[in-house]
């Protein structure tokens, strides 16, 4: 029996600006690690494969975003006679519906309960619904990443060192459905950053933890794992963390050459309004200017369409983000995902489109525009291709390629011992940039044509 796992993605998120950070999907090597010899197993990962289904079973790992295209996929191997298994945040959140296209689906943590699935599959009696618990630290097993080949991840060294997240921010759903906030524990961290040493030893550690230094404790302990062992490293981290200097500096001795920082908006009280109050009154600028000093590139994640954004709010940001000596801005449409608080009450007030992500598309310009620049929402200061075009906007205003910006990326990566990734830090930022400018003359085009209606 040949068993495949499968990564989807949506073709135009390769337009996206995080594409340039294409990396592996870890959590099939999680499964991968406990399926039982008797079963072979393959990957299918649509980042860098071509898509063909050669095999027995498939187990999809489903993200919202690209839900409907993993039905369709899902639907045509079932009539070729094939066996589907479904499982990941969006199944988790909407159970009933994976069902109508899987022959067994699997909510929550897959990892203790995989062994069952696939003893239950040899023995020709699947389930129809297994529900996965949270994996314990002490079962927590080191990640083989030889199961991904020879595939051209841009950052192939890719892991993570905790799960779950101790925040509660409206807009997410991880951190209600996946369990609570855990560690891994130190050995086996160890033991995968010795193999991506000996599989990518020129890659930079890419720690795609929700909030990494969440465990003070934990964390001081493998920034400690991390300056003994010599790895340059980039990650993510609060707002509140960026402003502990403390905390900064111990991350610049640790090997730290970035920290993408998830602001979300300049304004407290659309923070307050999602449920980020622990970004309320930090000063952003400052942080960043003593950051950088350290050697650490900081890319803010900003969220356009929250509650409070209006058109002169957005200027006012991104007048007070262009003083700002950041690398890199990722701004993104807010996306209301099923199972979030958010998503219940905007549903219940007419605010969102019930089930977007099958496929439904009011708005002309969704068609075109990749995922984290489509509108699923009502804003009561924008139409939806306003909102698109406002967002476009700032992307290419506030990534603009100018002297001044491209010396100051290079001291902040002089300054870390570190110009190479500083080059490729320029190079996504003029990607992005350009990208930006691109859309926004098919968003404008299209906004003529439709002489400035919404949809």
């Amino acid at each position: 029996m040949k068993l495949v796992f499968v990564n989807i993605m949506h073709d135009l998120y390769k337009l996206d600006s995080t594409a340039t950070i294409s990396q592996p999907p870890v959590p099939l090597a999680v499964l991968n690690g406990v399926t039982p010899k008797a079963i072979e197993t393959a990957l299918v990962d649509e980042q860098t494969d071509q898509v063909r289904f050669d095999g027995d079973v498939f187990a999809f790992t489903v993200a919202t975003q690209f839900a409907g295209k993993v039905y369709r996929h899902a639907d045509d191997l079932r009539a070729a006679g094939k066996k589907v298994i479904l499982g990941g945040i969006h199944v988790t959140v909407c159970p009933e519906e994976a069902t109508r296209h899987a022959d067994a689906i699997v909510t929550g943590e897959a990892e203790t309960l995989w062994p069952t699935v696939c003893e239950d599959l040899l023995a020709g009696k699947l389930k129809e619904r297994y529900t996965g618990s949270p994996t314990p630290s002490s079962r927590m097993a080191p990640i083989d990443y030889r199961f991904f080949g020879d595939r051209p991840y841009q950052t192939p060294a890719a892991l993570f060192a905790t799960r779950g997240c101790n925040h509660g921010c409206s807009f997410c759903v991880s951190s209600r459905y996946m369990g609570p906030f855990r560690t891994k524990p130190l050995d086996v961290l160890e033991q995968e950053i010795d193999q991506l040493q000996g599989l990518y030893p020129k890659a930079i550690l890419l720690f795609t933890d929700d909030n990494l230094l969440g465990d003070r404790s934990h964390s001081a302990e493998l920034l400690a794992l991390l300056r003994r062992k010599k790895r340059r490293f980039v990650t993510m981290v609060t707002l509140e963390q960026l402003c502990d200097d403390a905390l900064m500096e111990e991350m610049a001795c640790s090997g730290c050459l970035g920290v993408a920082v998830g602001v979300e908006s300049v304004d407290d009280d659309n923070c307050v309004s999602v449920g980020k109050r622990q970004n309320v009154g930090r000063c952003f600028s400052d942080a960043v200017r003593q950051v950088n000093e350290k050697g650490i590139q900081v890319g803010p994640l900003l969220m356009v369409g929250l509650p409070h954004d209006s058109p002169e709010r957005l200027v006012r940001t991104q007048r007070y983000l262009k003083e700002v000596p950041c690398c890199l801005y990722d701004l993104r449409i807010l996306r209301i995902y099923p199972g979030s608080p958010l998503y219940g009450r905007m549903l219940s007030q007419g605010e969102v489109a019930d089930t977007w992500w099958l496929g439904n598309e009011p708005v002309a310009t969704n068609h075109f525009l990749p995922g984290h620049l489509r509108v699923h929402l009502k804003h009561s200061h924008f139409s939806p291709m306003q909102l698109q075009h406002a967002t476009l906007t700032l992307t290419r205003e506030l990534n603009r390629m100018d002297r001044k910006a491209t010396a100051r990326i290079l001291r902040v990566g002089g300054r870390g011992g570190a110009l190479k990734f500083a080059a490729a830090v320029l190079t996504a930022r003029r990607r992005t940039m350009k990208q930006a400018e691109m859309l926004l003359g098919r968003v404008e085009r299209a906004m003529a044509a439709s002489n400035g209606a919404c949809f």
